[in-house]
């Protein structure tokens, strides 16, 4: 993923990295149902309580980000080579494909890509220039890239998550669940415009996925075999969100404002933990298909929103439907992405890491 070069497919493949195989597949296909449920009235407590499940899993990849930071790039670390390797196989597919939409989409509707939000969210009629480099430095071309922006971010700031690493497990605790606290108040940024705000409300993730790595023997032993509990946590924190009146992200233009509690940390630390679980539970099976989707995972990131944009053009989104509706566009998205990727990977050979990342 976009956190997650595919540098990472040249770890030595042990038993105990196959389940961050599976945790990846398992975490992209959650990203793409995610964006596919908005035309989903949702009446019942199940319904809202899917919805809080599936979405905000941005959470499971700053977690696996994090745990890679620590397992494959610590040992040798280098801050230009990290920085250097994350722009061409991060940061240039996503402006390449920024690109391509935003000159595509200008073309198709005469306008700037969120031009209506990018105004209202800085109080200016913004000219067609500024709106452009305000899209690329933001993410917002396309409603999952302000995801890399972020990560840019991460990834500049490598040298505290260095510093992070040598502190004692104990400190490393408090700070981590400080940031959590912080993030409960802080909430996702208003429609992810600001990268900042974004890394505000996620770095705590990503120092969990470093604990975690340095810690994964010990917290594996008392997670192992509890599939079916750890599932009923999460489902329960799900229903309970519900109650307390929280549905989807919670988000908020300014970070000093008060908008209440995020219930979505809670959801998205039950549902990390359970993944864990499962799929250390799953590593036992040579599920293929599952290392496929891994492996691919940065590619059908940036790829499913294309996807998703060119159904809406066809009207095929429109429609009001039920659960069955959404696993339908679903399965119709994850589809399509990964047969363009192969299409792309064809077509582009090596060439195609710096198109799509994979």
């Amino acid at each position: 993923m976009a956190l997650i070069s595919t540098d990472v497919n040249n770890v030595k493949n042990d038993s105990r990295l196959i389940y961050f195989d599976y945790f990846r597949a398992f975490a992209i296909l959650l990203i793409i149902l995610g964006h596919c449920y908005n035309a989903w009235p949702r009446n019942q407590l199940w319904e809202s309580a899917l919805v809080n499940i599936i979405s905000g899993n941005t959470a499971l990849f700053v977690f696996i980000s994090g745990f890679f930071f620590h397992h494959v790039y610590f040992p040798k670390y280098n801050y230009w080579t990290l920085v250097k390797t994350k722009t061409k196989f991060v940061f240039l597919p996503y402006l390449i494909l920024s690109l391509l939409f935003i000159t595509y989409y200008y073309f198709n509707s005469g306008e700037i890509v969120m031009i209506k939000y990018l105004n209202a969210y800085f109080n200016s009629q913004l000219n067609s220039l500024s709106l452009i480099i305000i899209n690329l430095v933001t993410g917002r071309t396309m409603w999952a890239y302000w995801y890399i922006p972020f990560a840019m971010l991460i990834f500049l700031l490598s040298p505290v998550f260095i510093k992070f690493i040598h502190l004692k497990l104990a400190t490393k605790i408090k700070i981590t669940a400080s940031l959590f606290i912080l993030s409960i108040f802080v909430q996702r940024p208003f429609m992810e415009i600001n990268p900042f705000h974004s890394l505000l409300y996620f770095v705590p993730y990503y120092l969990l996925g470093i604990i975690y790595s340095m810690e994964r023997i010990k917290i594996n032993t008392w997670i192992e075999g509890k599939v079916f509990p750890l599932l009923l946590v999460t489902i329960l924190i799900a229903m309970t969100m519900c109650l307390l009146g929280q549905t989807d992200n919670a988000g908020k233009a300014s970070i000093l404002a008060w908008r209440g509690p995020d219930y979505m940390i809670f959801q998205k630390l039950s549902l990390i933990i359970f993944m864990l679980a499962f799929t250390m539970h799953l590593q036992k099976y040579d599920m293929r298909f599952l290392k496929t989707i891994a492996n691919m995972s940065f590619a059908l990131y940036f790829l499913h929103q294309w996807i998703l944009s060119f159904m809406s053009n066809l009207g095929m989104l429109d429609f009001q439907h039920g659960f069955g509706g959404v696993v339908l566009i679903f399965i119709i998205v994850a589809t399509f992405s990964y047969l363009l990727a192969r299409v792309v990977k064809l077509l582009l050979g090596s060439i195609s890491r710096y198109v799509i990342g994979w």
